[in-house]
């Protein structure tokens, strides 16, 4: 499903920046796919001398979107963080200056927004986000599970806004032993295969790849995060064997 796309709102030079928000905290191994992934998009989408910041398409992470009324008592407007949100037709600048998107002040909403799962956040990725997203008219809202399904129950979910409601996207399963489905807005199709995104022509079928080093980079803090997941893990059994010790006399291990 596709959106009319209003001229860019010049006057949004004019609006008052919101308030600077710590980021919001992300389990380590939700960075490497989310970065793989916006810059991935950027090179599809804002390609040559224009990237990464494109003057009329945003694509970016940790941008507030607010919407509904100020709270009266602390005057702070609702707002939720997307892990990466694409706009297209508005002023990239203005709003990165704002440090956040206002979907009444840019006359949209996003055009499409992505989140990737992780332990602490799938459930609110699946139920509070996705309401507010399907309010305020999202076009697209796709989700992208890393652990390949053990979150969302799929690798890869899309879902387009039809009648107000989110309806999914029909997964196809291709030849290269891939899944996923395709972008009406973007006019990509998003797979999942070797516990990795991948984002192809849907009209070839050809892969669009980053270059080597942005390969290597997104392997090495995947091995990192992997790495630092097990020493966690490690580390959290052995205080909770220990706490049972102290708390039922057991002899140490």
């Amino acid at each position: 499903m596709t959106t009319a796309k209003p001229e860019v709102r010049r006057d949004s030079e004019q609006w008052t920046p919101y308030p600077h928000l710590p980021p919001e905290p992300k389990d380590m191994e939700q960075m490497p796919p989310i970065d793989d992934l916006t810059e991935k998009l950027r090179s599809i989408l804002t390609p040559g001398d224009q990237y990464p910041y494109h003057p009329t398409i945003l694509i970016g992470g940790q941008i507030p979107i607010y919407y509904g009324a100020a709270n009266p008592v602390t005057n702070q407007t609702p707002y939720v963080i997307p892990d990466c949100l694409i706009a297209l037709n508005v002023d990239s600048a203005a709003i990165r200056r704002r440090v956040g998107y206002d979907p009444i002040q840019n006359g949209k909403p996003p055009d499409l927004v992505i989140e990737v799962a992780s332990r602490t956040t799938h459930r609110n990725d699946t139920g509070h986000k996705r309401d507010v997203y399907r309010q305020l008219g999202v076009p697209e809202y796709w989700r992208f599970d890393p652990t390949g399904g053990s979150f969302y129950g799929q690798a890869i979910i899309g879902e387009g806004l039809v009648n107000g409601e989110y309806a999914q996207f029909p997964v196809i399963e291709y030849p290269d032993g891939s899944a996923g489905s395709t972008s009406a807005v973007l006019n990509l199709n998003f797979r999942w295969r070797e516990w990795r995104f991948r984002i192809h022509n849907p009209a070839t079928g050809e892969e669009y790849e980053g270059n080597g080093a942005e390969i290597a980079r997104f392997r090495e803090q995947a091995e990192r995060a992997s790495e630092q997941n097990a020493r966690l893990n490690d580390e959290l059994t052995r205080l909770q064997a220990e706490n049972r010790r102290l708390r039922g006399g057991e002899p140490p291990a």
